[in-house]
């Protein structure tokens, strides 16, 4: 199944990406990005295993599309895909057309868009019958714009306890 964007609404109250999404938009005070240092991972220890963070990286051309590296694969994540994404750049080991649909997804966060949504299945092969609910949060450790994404993955059942 391709990635399909969708309305929080169609999120369960109590999965992870819902309950995180609470926290953004009190952090994000109306804005389209949330400050970086508003999050403090003590405060949200039932998320944490959902997270992937990405952090921006100057593009290797000038003119470049933005470049993107997990800086953390949570441990639910890492069980889900049977492999920790951290320290890669996004992009390595998904098929091109995820990495397309997922770019745009990450460019209307970053464009000013808030908080995206989505439903999909795995783009991993063997794990492609796995469908998720997906949050990507936008967050910005200065005033230059987004740096971090603060994505939230896990399956259409999960919950935040």
């Amino acid at each position: 199944m391709p990635i399909r964007s969708i309305d929080l609404a169609e999120i369960p109250a109590a999965h992870p990406v819902a309950v995180i999404h609470g926290f953004w938009m009190e952090a994000a005070k109306g804005e389209a990005w949330a400050p970086w240092a508003s999050f403090d991972a003590a405060q949200h220890p039932a998320i944490l295993p959902w997270v992937l963070l990405l952090k921006r990286e100057t593009p290797a051309a000038e003119d470049g599309p933005p470049a993107w590296r997990y800086a953390v694969c949570g441990t639910g994540c890492t069980e889900l895909f049977g492999f920790s994404y951290q320290g890669k750049l996004f992009g390595e080991n998904l098929p091109p057309d995820a990495v397309a649909q997922r770019m745009a997804e990450f460019d209307r966060a970053v464009g000013g868009k808030g908080a995206q949504f989505s439903h999909t299945d795995l783009p991993i092969p063997g794990k492609d019958f796995v469908a998720v609910f997906r949050g990507v949060f936008p967050f910005a450790t200065g005033t230059a714009g987004v740096d971090r994404l603060f994505v939230v993955l896990a399956r259409d059942d999960a919950r935040a306890d």
